[in-house]
């Protein structure tokens, strides 16, 4: 496996997150019982703990581990609304300095924190760097990945691990590179395809999230070298499997095309979106192009962007990650991942990786997740969520 990537501190990366299903209760979570999390009296610390997805991590630990859970956001109303109906082993705290800091009291009773609060990442990984507490952060936004990892990585001898790129998109993603590379061996260019089901109900800050990067310029490698494009600028025709098939998709910054050419050493790498929807994906394109999100207000339109997607769904709540991958030696071959909701497999892999953490299986220090786990490990965890195939392979003759 790749050592730890070295990030340039000195230049930093252009800028580009549905309470899960009644099926988590029989998603066959196949957690070793000595990774299992909570049979010492852990404790886990969830950050945006009562959103779509921090919500769904919270409910996936609760049911496949031991560990006591603490919710905590913004609003410790929001977060004790949340937590009184799941019982005893769910508890709502305080955050200080308007919801930007954890109390300095609590912090030496926490075994993990979980981060689905993106805007206040640096001081939360700070907090957890200077308290010897693992941390796990769920964001896509390239710039907050690098900064925690240059905070981490420069801090010299570290007591806890942070594990960046938790998630799909990031995380599925950066893992099924990893899968086709130590297929290929060393690869040329990687593009990493994301087709998301229109049909899911995405909470609000995942909407304002994709809505505040559509027509947002930001930089990629590529082969002549570092190139400046646009989030639904340039699209690609990408070939997938049942039930999507052929799909127009869009170039868009998530943090993955940027972290696997160093953790991975892929020469270039490219991400595109789109959804199961053509008429969402279209949507989403025209948005780009008239710029509606620089004259209405962002908050306003993602919530009525979520309002919509609850009551009138126009796809699935399925998703599908590829990856597209080309050797030194010209070899290609295209690999693909299926899930059941992304806020869903976000919240299974953060529970994997937490589990992971409260067994001591993980080295201190930061890691984005391909350095420290394997795709097949979340595959044998969850087989009736996650779903691997290979859609084409293509050998040199």
């Amino acid at each position: 496996m790749p050592g730890t990537a070295r990030e340039n501190c000195h230049s930093m990366p252009n800028h580009p997150t549905s309470n899960p299903t009644d099926a988590a209760r029989n998603s066959g979570m196949n957690f070793p019982v000595s990774a299992a999390p909570g049979r010492t009296g852990h404790t886990v610390l969830v950050l945006g703990g009562y959103g779509a997805v921090g919500g769904a991590i919270v409910r996936a630990l609760l049911l496949h581990s031991d560990c006591a859970i603490l919710v905590a956001g913004r609003s410790l109303e929001r977060a004790r609304a949340f937590a009184r109906p799941l019982g005893p082993r769910v508890e709502a705290v305080e955050l200080e300095a308007g919801g930007s800091l954890v109390s300095a009291g609590l912090l030496p009773s926490v075994d993990v924190l979980v981060n689905c609060v993106e805007e206040a990442s640096a001081r939360f990984a700070a907090q957890c760097l200077a308290a010897g507490v693992h941390y796990v952060d769920i964001s896509a936004t390239a710039s907050v990945l690098h900064n925690i990892h240059c905070l981490w990585g420069s801090a010299g001898e570290v007591r806890s691990s942070a594990i960046l790129s938790v998630g799909v998109a990031p995380g599925l993603t950066n893992l099924l590179t990893r899968w086709a590379l130590d297929r290929l061996g060393p690869l040329r260019h990687a593009d990493i395809s994301v087709v998301l089901g229109a049909g899911e109900v995405h909470g609000q800050a995942a909407i304002r999230w994709t809505l505040e990067n559509l027509g947002r310029d930001f930089t990629v490698l590529t082969a002549a070298g570092r190139k400046v494009v646009r989030a639904f600028g340039e699209s690609r025709i990408g070939q997938f499997g049942a039930p999507y098939g052929r799909r127009r998709t869009y170039r868009f910054d998530f943090s993955d095309q940027h972290t696997v050419p160093r953790t991975l050493a892929v020469d270039s790498a490219a991400t595109w979106l789109c959804f199961d929807s053509r008429l969402v994906t279209q949507a989403f394109a025209c948005m780009a192009r008239l710029g509606p999100t620089r004259l209405l207000r962002v908050a306003g339109l993602a919530k009525a962007l979520a309002w919509a997607a609850d009551r009138f769904p126009l796809g699935s709540a399925r998703f599908l990650v590829q990856v597209d991958a080309t050797s030194h030696a010209d070899q290609h071959a295209s690999y693909a991942v299926h899930g059941d909701g992304e806020a869903f497999s976000t919240a299974l892999v953060a529970a994997y990786v937490t589990a992971r953490l409260l067994a001591r299986s993980i080295p201190p220090g930061v890691h984005h997740i391909e350095e420290v786990i394997g795709l097949e490990e979340l595959l044998k965890a969850y087989p009736q969520h996650l779903r691997l195939a290979t859609i084409e392979a293509q050998r040199a003759a």
